[in-house]
């Protein structure tokens, strides 16, 4: 089994997906990690250069190829619920784990990262996030076998939550 953390950019997937890791002795798989690798680029230059379609495109191929694999974490990026396909690929053999936070919190873990490129280049930083946040939330609900929250419980006691549901 996969434990699959889903979730809004900042609501603490990556350093959640190493503490689990070390804790469970699972190898993390990133997403985004693989997708910079197979193009040889940054989120952000893949985004500007090609757009979100292509991105997402990229993605969809990885997450498939991701989902074949067994005991591992695996860390998506925030948009990976926007195709319906990429979850039912993770279901396959895993457990999702949205890593949820409040809006406050995402904004101020999010607002000054240059690294992370708006989803709409039509709004500025702040209501791109809140637009994106809100549309999202509801399929974090939906997809979701487990929650955490980032906002109300340290990194750790997220963890220790999520391996206390997987021992069940």
């Amino acid at each position: 089994m996969n434990i699959v953390l889903i979730g809004f950019r900042g609501a603490g997937k990556s350093s959640l997906a190493e503490i689990l890791s070390k804790k469970l002795s699972m190898k993390v798989i990133s997403s985004d990690d693989l997708i910079e690798k197979q193009e040889n680029k940054t989120v952000q230059e893949i985004v500007v250069e090609n757009g979100w379609k292509y991105f997402r495109e990229v993605e969809a191929s990885i997450i498939e190829k991701i989902s074949d694999e067994d005991e591992s974490v695996i860390d998506t990026g925030g948009g990976v619920v926007e195709n319906p396909l990429n979850i039912d690929h993770l279901r396959i053999r895993g457990f999702l784990v949205y890593v949820s936070a409040g809006l406050k919190d995402i904004k101020n873990r999010v607002m000054h990262d240059s690294t992370r490129p708006k989803l709409n280049p039509l709004l500025n930083i702040e209501d791109d996030i809140v637009f994106a946040f809100n549309r999202r939330a509801p399929m974090y609900e939906e997809f979701m076998d487990f929650r955490v929250n980032t906002s109300t419980h340290s990194i750790e006691e997220c963890a220790q939550q999520i391996i206390k549901e997987i021992e069940k």
